[in-house]
């Protein structure tokens, strides 16, 4: 893998994918799954790959629906910054949400999300990874 992930938004290493926390939470739970292996191509994942994605997307929905209750999900493969397979699981929400003493808003929810930057603390992040993760493991 080449994506650099920030050891503060690591939420979980599996076998093929890596699970993290996008560091921009202006839509809060924002989470990217990263190839373990370096392959730059969606249409280049093994079937193998395929079918764990599809357990990790899952694994990931479930554990913010726990911890957030978003209204409805995006999923992007956006690799303009990295060519890196990864998808970003995007929560979308109709109302705010609070989290950790802290309010979050989407102002384009049935739209294209916005390019928003919230760029949270590493120690807010770590704690939204954790608590992620905690989810995962129930």
């Amino acid at each position: 893998m080449s994506l650099t992930i920030a050891p503060e938004t690591l939420i979980e290493v599996g076998s093929f994918w890596t699970l993290a926390l996008n560091r921009n939470q202006n839509l809060v739970g924002k989470t990217m799954v990263v190839a373990n292996r370096r392959v730059e191509s969606v249409t280049a994942l093994e079937p193998n790959e395929w079918l764990d994605l599809h357990r990790q997307m899952a694994r990931v929905e479930s554990a913010l629906d726990d911890l957030l209750g978003p209204d409805q999900y995006n999923y992007a493969f956006l690799m303009n910054a990295d060519a890196q397979v990864h998808m970003h699981v995007v929560p979308r929400y109709r109302t705010e949400r609070r989290w950790s003493g802290q309010m979050f808003t989407d102002p384009h929810f049935g739209e294209l999300y916005g390019k928003e930057q919230r760029i949270l603390p590493p120690a807010d992040l770590a704690e939204l990874a954790s608590a992620i993760r905690a989810r995962l493991a129930a």
